[in-house]
């Protein structure tokens, strides 16, 4: 265990200009640009600029003490030989009026089909998309911001390729919850725009959906994978509603919807819906090829009551569909310290981390010790599977690591997704934030993969004003 200490220098990172007032600019100048890249024919979507280094993107909050100011921006640190490189920090502010926010988090996507992976989000203010934009990549990095020539309010909640045709498309899975039976009429019940796409955005053409469920629930989510490798993705929307009081409520409100794609629309799955509803969904699901066959797998944070514990439940993808192939695997914590175990498996990504070409898993428990948090590492097997067999947790208090976090536990230490090898030496980084950490100035931590997992002692540590967002607003 690390004991708490003095505040200590913070590890040495190229200072840049803090963006004043929180961040208006609709692109800071970089003190230096990402090295040249290339594109390629399937591009990583971790990686920008194509130069073989995954690429960091954040969303940060800032405000004033009195909470009178707040500001929204967009980040993205490219990576290098020796990892995240401060100096190339990218900021996007989500507007001009206080208050401005991004409405969905950014997709990464080659969305022209260039060969670059874009970035593309929707920002506005009170809740509403009042504009959908793409970063577009390039062998020198993200281009500034770009309005997109899409209707109005349309919020970019997942891209995929839903009809097969080699395209991406981007699905907005509809706003409802308005107990509004014409809500799909109104274009709130959903909107699936087809490519391929041009800079301005433009689709090739659109489908109307009806995921409203009578105009009653809003979708929460929207998590996409090709789920059984037939070249058209699959969407696992999960919902929110309330319905407690009114009695008009229809009887057949769903938490969880499956649809999969078709070249004129999306097409209901419920044998998959009763599957995964039935694990009581608390998070937004994730996708990743956790056996390494090729296919997706759907990854969750479930409960298990019987414990009750916390877990990371494992659906595998198959060619006869989703969760049809080889058995579930369920990890549930087994820390008898963990004062909320229920927490245990939360924002799960996966990723080789130790470099055996073994699919790896790892997962957040937010409110260990009370909010302190904690990163779990859980190695995959030889069986295709993770387990706790090798796991290894990381935390405020690990020996090695830099920084000085909070002594009150309160750091929510927690590791952002995906999974990115931000340095190029084949091992799968995790990056950390805790936004106490530095006396509340906040801190990004780089776990760097080893052939042995995590290693503490290499771990980089950067704080949002070195990348010119502080979290405090003047």
């Amino acid at each position: 265990m690390r004991t708490r200490r003095r505040p200590a220098a913070v590890l040495g990172c190229a200072l840049l200009l803090a963006v004043a007032g929180g961040g208006t600019n609709e692109l800071s100048d970089r003190s230096s640009r990402p090295a040249a890249g290339k594109p390629a024919e399937r591009p990583d979507p971790g990686d920008f600029n194509g130069d073989g280094y995954d690429d960091f993107v954040d969303v940060v909050e800032s405000k004033s003490k009195d909470r009178k100011k707040y500001a929204a921006n967009l980040v993205v640190v490219y990576g290098s030989r020796s990892g995240l490189d401060t100096a190339t920090a990218q900021r996007t502010p989500a507007g001009t009026e206080n208050y401005a926010m991004f409405i969905t988090e950014p997709l990464r996507t080659d969305l022209d089909g260039d060969g670059f992976t874009d970035l593309v989000g929707s920002r506005g203010a009170d809740g509403d998309a009042r504009e959908s934009f793409a970063l577009f990549g390039g062998a020198h990095g993200l281009s500034t911001a770009r309005r997109l020539d899409l209707p109005d309010g349309f919020r970019p909640m997942a891209a995929a390729d839903f009809d097969g045709d080699g395209s991406v498309d981007l699905l907005d899975g509809g706003h409802g919850g308005s107990g509004d039976p014409d809500a799909t009429e109104k274009g709130a019940g959903g909107l699936l725009l087809y490519g391929p796409f041009d800079r301005k955005g433009s689709p090739s053409r659109q489908a109307v959906l009806d995921l409203s469920q009578h105009g009653y629930a809003t979708t929460a989510s929207a998590t996409t994978g090709d789920f059984d490798g037939d070249g058209r993705a699959e969407v696992v929307l999960t919902y929110s509603f309330d319905s407690d009081d009114d009695d008009n409520a229809p009887t057949d409100l769903h938490s969880v919807g499956v649809y999969e794609g078709d070249e004129q629309g999306l097409v209901r799955d419920t044998r998959q819906e009763k599957a995964i509803e039935a694990l009581t969904v608390p998070d937004i699901p994730a996708t990743g090829d956790a056996d390494g066959d090729g296919l997706p797998d759907l990854l969750v944070h479930t409960q298990l009551t019987a414990t009750p514990t916390g877990a990371l439940t494992i659906l595998y993808g198959a060619k006869s569909g989703l969760d049809t192939g080889r058995e579930r695997t369920v990890i549930g914590s087994t820390d008898t310290a963990d004062r909320h175990p229920l927490d245990f498996g939360s924002s799960p990504s996966i990723g080789d981390v130790n470099g055996d070409g073994r699919p790896d898993a790892v997962v957040n428990t937010p409110t260990f010790r009370g909010h302190d948090g904690k990163v779990t590492l859980l190695p995959g097997g030889s069986d295709g599977a993770q387990s706790l067999d090798g796991e290894q947790a990381i935390d405020a208090e690990t020996d090695g690591l830099p920084g000085t976090p909070n002594p009150h536990y309160w750091n929510v230490f927690g590791h952002r997704p995906p999974l990115l090898d931000v340095d190029g030496d084949g091992h799968a980084d995790a990056v950390v934030f805790g936004r106490l950490y530095e006396q509340r100035k906040g801190a990004y931590l780089v776990l760097r993969g080893s052939d042995h997992g995590f290693d503490p002692k290499k771990t980089r540590l950067f704080t949002p004003d070195d990348i010119g967002v502080p979290l405090r607003l003047k």
